[in-house]
């Protein structure tokens, strides 16, 4: 789609987006046209006025992905795997419990909990689970189960999603990712997935949540899949209808956005890989989060992706409307069942939250680390004091 503005109608849009109005769709799909350096620009300043001007955010956290056992069998899904395929697998409860155990010593907060839609477990497993987790790491903040997996459990027990969530917030799941989105338009989901969670239960389960006040830690579009710039701002509309709804009825939404590239190499969409360089990937990805920011003003948190951008990606990111750097400090589940065995594993933690300060710091805020609900636990004041030594020189 070439998209032709006059630089009288792109000044406009940018004014009214960097100063907090809401753009219309044919607004949003003007940005696509601009100039990437203008609407990053835009998007930073609405960051600013929007979040804190001085800090960028980070967090110490884990991920355990319980199974890789899944009916669905998504086309772009490298990870899953068939019940009787070689490699499947589930993890005990010890397993998880010497993962979390990992997670802990480093000074993890928080934990994603996520899998496959696995059709051997019983809803009884993952309420026996939560009961667990919450029993031996009340201190840690459980997200666990998308939608997609939501959606499973009801085709298991013939239940609603609203039951369902409200029995496994009483045995201690504080909240769900909003991850199996994607983009939520069902044309381009029955194209790379078909038999994945179509948009109008994705949208009821997370209302069912938000309902509850389970916290949803973050939602995200991932593009790549042959969808149209109309079908991004779409899913853009969607999600920002939907925070509309839950801020109005429920006093709280989605925690946090953000945005990242298939990455299709290695799955059944391989023929829809990007043919894009390194450079033209990045570039595309640093404006996707500009336009996001300006596009869902209800979103005051927009997360730079730096695991599957890089540090530098994310820096440019951090400029252009992100004010989380998300990902951060997680130790990697295999690394944590290795150290869990006995085995030698040099601690990469200390030398990863280096490199994320850095980051934060390459671009000229102050790094803040935080809780999984946003709140600031501590700030790096020798950054602090560094950037007023250096304004007082100005």
């Amino acid at each position: 789609m070439n998209i032709h503005v006059n630089p009288q109608t792109s000044s406009r849009i940018l004014g009214r987006a960097a100063a907090g109005h809401r753009l219309s769709r044919d607004e949003i799909i003007a940005l696509y046209g601009l100039p990437a350096d203008e609407v990053a620009q835009a998007a930073h300043e609405a960051r600013l006025r929007q979040t804190d001007p001085e800090t960028a955010t980070y967090s110490i956290g884990g991920n355990i992905d319980y199974t890789n056992v899944c009916t669905v069998a998504c086309r772009f899904c490298a990870f899953y795997r068939a019940r009787h395929q070689e490699g499947a697998y589930t993890l005990s409860f010890d397993e998880i419990a010497r993962q979390m155990d990992e997670i802990v010593r480093v000074g993890g907060s928080d934990v994603l909990m996520q899998g496959g839609v696995n059709p051997d477990l019983a809803f009884s497993w993952y309420l026996d689970l939560m009961r667990m987790l919450k029993r031996d790491y009340p201190q840690v903040h459980v997200d666990a189960l998308s939608p997609e997996e939501i959606l499973g459990l009801e085709k298991l027990t013939g239940r609603a999603a609203y039951d369902l969530l409200a029995e496994l917030k009483d045995a201690g799941l504080d909240g769900m990712p909003g991850a199996a989105s994607e983009i939520l338009v069902d044309e381009v989901r029955r194209n790379a997935a078909p038999t994945r969670i179509m948009t109008g239960d994705w949208f009821r389960i997370v209302d069912a949540a938000q309902s509850l006040h389970l916290q949803i830690a973050w939602v995200g579009m991932v593009t790549g899949f042959g969808e149209t710039l109309g079908q991004r701002v779409e899913h853009l509309l969607a999600l920002r209808e939907q925070q509309e709804r839950a801020l109005q009825r429920y006093g709280s939404g989605f925690a946090a956005y953000k945005v990242w590239p298939a990455r299709l190499e290695h799955t059944r969409l391989k023929n829809m890989a990007s043919q894009q360089s390194g450079d033209e990937i990045a570039a595309e990805y640093v404006r996707n989060v500009a336009i996001s920011r300006l596009a869902l003003d209800n979103f005051v948190n927009h997360r730079a992706v730096w695991r599957t951008m890089g540090f530098a990606v994310a820096t440019t990111a951090l400029r252009s409307g992100a004010n989380d750097l998300c990902g951060t400090g997680s130790i990697n589940a295999i690394n944590a069942t290795i150290v869990a065995a006995g085995k030698h594993l040099p601690d990469p933690n200390q030398a990863l939250l280096i490199e994320v300060r850095r980051c934060i710091e390459d671009a000229g805020f102050v790094p803040a680390l935080r809780d999984p609900y946003y709140n600031v636990l501590a700030r790096d004041e020798r950054k602090t004091e560094a950037m007023a030594a250096r304004n007082d020189g100005n």
